[in-house]
């Protein structure tokens, strides 16, 4: 998210850490000088700053540069119409163009946005990811308190930079522990679509000896409607890979169910953040790319 983060950003060549901000803890994740995870208990917002604290210096990672992803419930994200502005009057246009659709005024909220693939017959689209002004500046403040803050961005974002930027479409079906199930779409290294899929919270209960059939089946009808919706209505190409990253006992169980019902390869996401925990996965991916530029 390059508008919000360049009211932080400070340039530092040491290795970047990236750490998760929720209710009660945080978490981090390193690649360099070696991969690590971890997490420190905390106690809401009035507590964060102990705790990043708490978890950067315990990894030995003060002064070092921190990517932070907020989660879902740390923003709003909302679809629009791109203005009709030059690129370089778009950041002025973005609060009067979402002011209507979202729950705190405009003046109060810092803004960034993604481009979304659109029917080459309908004008662009944007997601405009908005984050209350207090809310980024207690971050900063706590950060750059022990390390220096480098990015803000989500942990959506995160999990896109996983797939990498093949020109194919991929898909894939996260679930972190406790939380709903997430459909992403990614092509060309960009967020084309995603997709909350309420009802497959018992999916973290599936085992080898009780596998829910009719769940799974439901489960592969709304991922085919949304792959309907991307070649039908976004004109995407075909999907050409699903990646499956859910926390469920029995997971080869679940790839074996969608593999039997799509032609395109289905498997596991594979790195060494899933077998630290799920909730890693989009850390370890803003680094991937943190590590590549």
């Amino acid at each position: 998210m390059q508008m919000i983060s360049r009211l932080f950003h400070r340039q530092n060549k040491r290795p970047a850490v990236a750490i998760s901000i929720a209710q009660d803890r945080i978490l981090l994740a390193s690649r360099e000088p070696e991969v690590r995870f971890d997490q420190e208990p905390c106690n809401g917002p009035a507590d964060w700053a102990r705790a990043i604290a708490a978890l950067v210096q315990r990894t030995q990672a003060a002064g070092a540069p921190v990517r932070v992803l907020l989660p879902t419930a740390l923003y709003q994200q909302v679809q629009i119409e791109k203005p009709d502005v030059p690129d370089d009057e778009l950041p002025g246009a973005l609060p009067w163009a979402v002011k209507d659709l979202v729950s705190e005024p405009v003046l109060q909220l810092g803004f960034d946005y993604y481009q979304l693939p659109a029917n080459p017959a309908s004008r662009p689209r944007l997601a405009v990811i908005c984050v209350g002004k207090p809310r980024l500046q207690q971050i900063a403040n706590a950060v750059n308190k022990v390390a220096e803050l480098q990015q803000i961005t989500i942990e959506e974002l995160g999990l896109v930079d996983l797939l990498g930027a093949l020109p194919q479409l991929q898909l894939l079906l996260f679930q972190s522990p406790g939380q709903d199930l997430q459909l992403l779409a990614v092509c060309q290294g960009q967020l084309c679509f995603s997709r909350q899929l309420r009802g497959f919270s018992r999916l973290a209960q599936q085992t080898i000896d009780n596998l829910d059939a009719d769940l799974l089946d439901n489960l592969s009808l709304e991922v085919q409607r949304s792959i309907d919706y991307l070649v039908a209505q976004l004109k995407l190409p075909a999907a050409s890979q699903i990646y499956v990253a859910i926390a469920t006992p029995d997971l080869g169980g679940v790839i074996r169910h969608l593999a039997a019902n799509f032609s395109v390869p289905v498997q596991a996401l594979a790195n060494p953040a899933v077998t630290a925990g799920l909730e890693y996965l989009p850390l370890f991916g803003n680094l991937q790319v943190a590590e590549v530029a």
